[in-house]
């Protein structure tokens, strides 16, 4: 393909991401502040269970889980590794689209659940669009699993609300090709508490974690909006202040008209195996009428 046909056809991709519907970040500090978080700990996060190989793309926005981070509160999605894995490589990008992108921070957790090591926003590359892929940002690290199990996605609220700038394509076409700059101006994107991600996961070495089996439930990507996968659920005997956090947080959200959050919540409590939420939000639906 003739060079300068090639470099349209990346312009015209990175225009239409950056202009895509002209969507602005809706979730202000102050609705950040004020949702609830999602569990008592970390230990009962609804841990999404990775394959040795993954490539999956997840979206972390309204309907995921919340906590209160050290950072702040932010959405987040939960992830264990594969305990057929020994060392792995794990590359993690965050989309730039409709004005906005989640700035991500990374979380890896020993088997306890304490934060051993913490990726920064510092870590990550920006990578131009390209014909397969928008703007991103991207990182890539390895980690031994079987020390390391678990692995948090959020965002420090410290970065939202920041502005990334990149260059516009015209740009990038005229340094490749010599010629000069054009005047044209560099889309910007808005750090965000909601963004599409991809994860992917290859393993290097082999190894050979125990797990309780018992503790594994079915979940679907409705749930975490994550492709195929299931999470770790919380043991079968649940705190009478779980059972509470979930009734109420169900029929807060189904107040609120915020029926996908009511619905995510509701598939949360039914993975904890927590008594009654199924009735709780249909009453609280029956309410509304």
């Amino acid at each position: 393909m003739n060079k300068n046909i090639l470099a349209l056809v990346l312009g015209l991709s990175v225009v239409g991401c950056a202009s895509n519907s002209g969507v602005e970040p809706t979730i202000t500090d102050a609705q950040m502040k004020s949702e609830d978080v999602c569990c008592i700990s970390k230990k009962d996060f609804a841990w999404v269970e990775l394959d040795k190989t993954e490539d999956v793309g997840f979206v972390i926005d309204e309907s995921s889980p919340v906590w209160e981070f050290k950072t702040g509160k932010s959405f987040f999605n939960a992830f264990e590794f594969s305990p057929r894995s020994g060392k792995v490589k794990v590359t993690l990008s965050s989309k730039m689209l409709k004005k906005r992108v989640l700035a991500p921070t990374v979380q890896l957790l020993d088997k306890e659940y304490n934060v051993v090591r913490t990726i920064t926003l510092d870590e990550f590359n920006i990578r131009y669009s390209d014909m397969f892929d928008a703007n991103r940002y991207v990182t890539s690290f390895e980690v031994d699993v079987q020390s390391l199990p678990y692995m948090i996605v959020f965002t420090n609220s410290s970065d939202v609300g920041q502005l990334v700038s990149v260059p516009h394509p015209a740009k990038v076409r005229a340094e490749e090709s010599g010629e000069p700059l054009p005047i044209v101006t560099d889309p910007k994107f808005k750090h965000s508490y909601v963004g599409e991600l991809n994860l992917e996961i290859e393993t290097l070495t082999l190894g050979s974690r125990k797990v309780d089996n018992s503790m594994v439930a079915p979940v679907t990507a409705a749930t975490t909006g994550v492709v195929a996968t299931s999470v770790k659920a919380a043991p079968a005997t649940i705190q009478p202040e779980t059972t509470s956090y979930y009734h109420n947080a169900i029929q807060k959200a189904v107040a609120e008209d915020n029926i996908p959050k009511a619905l995510s919540l509701l598939d949360e409590a039914k993975a904890l195996n927590v008594e009654g939420a199924q009735e709780t939000f249909v009453k609280a639906i029956n309410s509304r009428k």
